[in-house]
């Protein structure tokens, strides 16, 4: 045993001095650098000063979820550019707002976190289609909870997120497809989850969690590869994507000259289709249609993120975490994308072997995943935990808006007084 760690530190020893050194050099260097911008980048988020605001939803609204879309249009206005001695010295960061569907014990409340220089911003959006909602300042209901340690707490939790089942581009199932359109109706899946939220006990708390980041459109050149691709664009044909491109466009034509080949009899090319849209089915049509259509929108980085609350003696996730997850699923599109929840990474974890055996190491690995989901969800810092995902203003709206008229759903926050401005003719009192 000890010859073979002897031989094991001589073979490392060996590596390092023919060169190995620069790995571990140029990995420490790219470790330290990570460190150095996540300290930046946090220290800048904590310098900001910050509102958290209570929505309630106006008592009647007949409007469909487009005015949520013109909603999210409207705030993708806070998003900024920074150059590269404000990123990378001071620390900015392109900043975001939460929007947090909270159900505590059968009351449901819409709760926005946001920059105190946007709340302007925000509130002429909402009013600019829901004249008769009010927004309030409020204290953050985090703060009302009791310091959370997963062995001595009198609460336990459960928590997950999302993600896309498909690559970014391929959208999800938006709200024009839930509208009928001879009937003049529109099935709402977001009802679910208001349902189940509705139907808490007094002793349990939901959190629905979004965090949006506008975003600006160089992702997108990804997606109209993508689009290419399924018309059966011609490699030729395309655009040339990235440096790679562009350096082969530049010294191209002077590698065809350094390393030209002997000449020989030239065969006539065989012309290609600019595309092979005539061959394409009907479906194949509609998926490029889809993606392209939601490429034309203003786009955000968002997260979505779930949390239950509930005693030790009356702890039952089951339920409503299942329930939820259905009323997500409503927006799957089986030939685009889909919402789907992140099982690998949530606080249950999977066993790798045998139950049993991992009995100890399973019970840390979920301690581990409460502490950090509860820290994430709490901090709302949007940087850490699980990639993000793209979606359009479009997409937002349907997942995310306030409910219609035809909802009957009880408990959810809304307008109970209608207010309206005084007639100019009111007399004053001196």
């Amino acid at each position: 045993m000890f010859s073979d760690l002897v031989e094991l530190f001589r073979l490392v020893v060996f590596v390092l001095l023919k060169g190995g050194w620069v790995v571990l050099v140029a990995a420490l260097i790219y470790m330290f650098w990570k460190l150095y911008i996540d300290y930046i980048q946090i220290r800048y988020y904590n310098q900001q000063e910050w509102v958290y605001l209570s929505i309630s939803a106006p008592r009647e609204s007949e409007k469909s979820p487009l005015a949520f879309e013109q909603i999210f249009n409207q705030l993708h206005a806070i998003h900024s550019t920074y150059q590269p001695a404000e990123r990378y010295i001071e620390g900015k960061i392109h900043i975001w707002f939460t929007w947090e569907m909270v159900g505590i014990g059968g009351t449901i409340s819409n709760f926005v976190k946001i920059l105190t220089k946007h709340r302007d911003t925000l509130e002429a959006a909402i009013y600019s289609q829901f004249p008769e909602a009010e927004i309030t300042e409020t204290d953050d209901y985090f703060d009302r909870l009791p310091r959370y340690h997963t062995d001595t707490s009198d609460f336990d939790i459960f928590a997950f997120s999302f993600k896309l089942a498909n690559p970014d581009p391929y959208p999800i199932r938006s709200y024009l497809d839930f509208e009928h359109p001879t009937a003049d109706t529109f099935v709402d899946p977001v009802t679910g989850i208001w349902e189940e939220l509705g139907k808490l006990n007094p002793y349990e708390m939901f959190v629905v969690q979004y965090l949006i980041r506008p975003w600006d459109d160089k992702w997108k050149v990804k997606g109209y590869e993508l689009v290419q691709k399924l018309k059966g664009v011609p490699e030729a044909n395309r655009k040339p994507a990235g440096i790679g491109g562009i350096i082969g466009k530049v010294f191209g034509p002077f590698l065809d000259i350094l390393i030209r080949p002997e000449p020989t009899m030239a065969r006539p090319k065989k012309e290609e289709p600019p595309s092979l849209m005539l061959h394409l089915s009907e479906g194949e049509k509609i998926i490029i249609a889809a993606i392209e259509r939601k490429l034309s929108k203003l786009s955000f980085k968002v997260k979505i993120r779930c949390l239950y609350l509930a005693p030790r003696e009356k702890y039952n996730p089951s339920p409503v975490y299942t329930a939820v997850i259905g009323a997500f699923k409503s927006w799957r599109a089986t030939n685009l994308n889909a919402l789907k929840p992140d099982t690998d990474h949530w606080t249950k974890p999977h066993y790798w072997v045998d139950k049993d055996w991992e009995k100890s190491i399973h019970e840390l690995r979920n301690k581990y995943r409460k502490r950090r989901f509860w820290s994430q969800i709490r901090r709302r810092f949007i940087i850490h935990g699980r990639k993000h995902m793209m979606l359009n203003s479009e997409e937002l709206a349907t997942i995310l808006h306030f409910p219609t008229i035809e909802v009957t759903v009880p408990r959810i926050e809304k307008v109970t007084v209608t207010k309206i401005q005084p007639p100019p003719e009111l007399p004053v009192a001196p």
